[in-house]
This record gives C-alpha cells, sequence and structure tokens, in this order.
C-alpha cells in the first residue's frame, strides 16, 4: 500500500542551523558569566531531543546553579536563528514541492514552538503542509504528536523521515514507517531503508508509490 503521507523532521532533515544555535547559547552563557564553550557538534549531538534534555545534557548541573540559564540561553538562540536561520540540505526545498504533490506533507520536531515559526519563515514551506507539530507546542514525544496527526487527519499510512536513532524509535512506537536520512546527525539501526541525499528521498517515495 502506497504512503498517504509523509512527516519530515526538521534539524538534520530539512536543514541546520547548529551554527546558529551554538553562536546563541555561548552568547547567553557569557551573559551569565558561565566560562563554558558549546561547540557546533556538540549541538550536533543532542539533536532531536526537547531543549531541556538538550541543556541538561551539555550543561549538566548547571539549570541547578543559574536558574536562569533556559531562559537566557533561549533567548540569546532566538536572537541569532532569528537573524541569520539555518542552512538548507541541498535539494531540500525543490524537493518538498515535488513529493507535495503525491502526498500529504507534515512535519513533527522536538524543537520549540518559535523554532518552528522560524523554520516555516524560512523556509516559506507552510503553504506545502497538511499539519505539523513540535514538543514546544504540544509537550508531547514525537511518538505521541504522530498518533495525534494520524487521529487528527485520519491518516492511513503516514512515513517518517529522521535522521536520529530517536526519530527511528518513535516512529516504530507509533507503529509506522521510517526512512533515514544519511547525511544528518545520527547512523541508522540497521535494516532501515537509509537515503544519501534528499533528492534520493524524493526518488524512493517515487519509486514505492
Amino acid at each position: 500500500m502506497k504512503h498517504d503521507a509523509v512527516i519530515f523532521d526538521i534539524d538534520g532533515t530539512l536543514w541546520n542551523a547548529s551554527q546558529a544555535s551554538a553562536t546563541g547559547w555561548n552568547a547567553g552563557l557569557a551573559k551569565l558569566g558561565i566560562d563554558i564553550e558549546i561547540t557546533v557538534e556538540q549541538i550536533e549531538s543532542v539533536a532531536g531531543n526537547p531543549y531541556e534534555k538538550c541543556v541538561d545534557i551539555l550543561l549538566p548541573g548547571l539549570r541547578e546553579k543559574f536558574p536562569d540559564l533556559l531562559e537566557t540561553l533561549n533567548d540569546c538562540e532566538v536572537e541569532v536563528v532569528k537573524s541569520v536561520g539555518g542552512t538548507f540540505y541541498a535539494g531540500v526545498l525543490e524537493g518538498m514541492q515535488t513529493v507535495a504533490g503525491s502526498h500529504r506533507i507534515f512535519l513533527v520536531s522536538n524543537c520549540q514552538d518559535w523554532y518552528m515559526k522560524l523554520f516555516l519563515q524560512f523556509s516559506g514551506l507552510k503553504p506545502l503542509l497538511t499539519g505539523y507539530d513540535c514538543h514546544g507546542m504540544s509537550g508531547q514525544p514525537k511518538h505521541e504528536m504522530f498518533a495525534r496527526l494520524i487521529s487528527r487527519f485520519g491518516l492511513i499510512k503516514p512515513v517518517y523521515v529522521g535522521d536520529t536513532v530517536g526519530d527511528e524509535k518513535a516512529a516504530r512506537l507509533a507503529g509506522i514507517d521510517f526512512i533515514h536520512v544519511a547525511y544528518g546527525f545520527g547512523p541508522p539501526i540497521a535494516r532501515t531503508v537509509s537515503c544519501p541525499s534528499f533528492s534520493a528521498v524524493v526518488k524512493h517515495l517515487q519509486d514505492i508509490n
């Protein structure tokens, strides 16, 4: 049976805003007088997790010492991402137009609500979307966000396109198919369909439908 919808992750799948996030976090750390510098690689290593978990992984114990940490890092990150955005992976914007010609398209991410809004502004993809959800909007884990979309829009056989093991596990929990993008932030689990480029994702979707 063909897929009736394609749900896309954002970070590591459609674009990479790790440089902007790292710059914003470092501005926030400096503002708080914390002598730590976060690298782009560190941001990429926690991609796919909710914001609070990212902070706890990269800056363990600092939330207790600095009560304003979450708010300060967030505010500084917003300003930088708002200014420079992220880098779209090759073929994404054209490919999304192609996919939209044959499938309903959705976005699901563990990002914050402001991040989703900025992504939609930079990408111009909102007119192509049937719906979207993120952790900042619903407060739900990804597999629950999938369930909400499936119920709300009557989806029969959606597929999730993402880049991390967490993405794949969420798809499995929701009982939906998964396509891994090898250019993203994480390796696939064995036996998962893995595409080397976004154009390969588009071709795969066309071939199986």
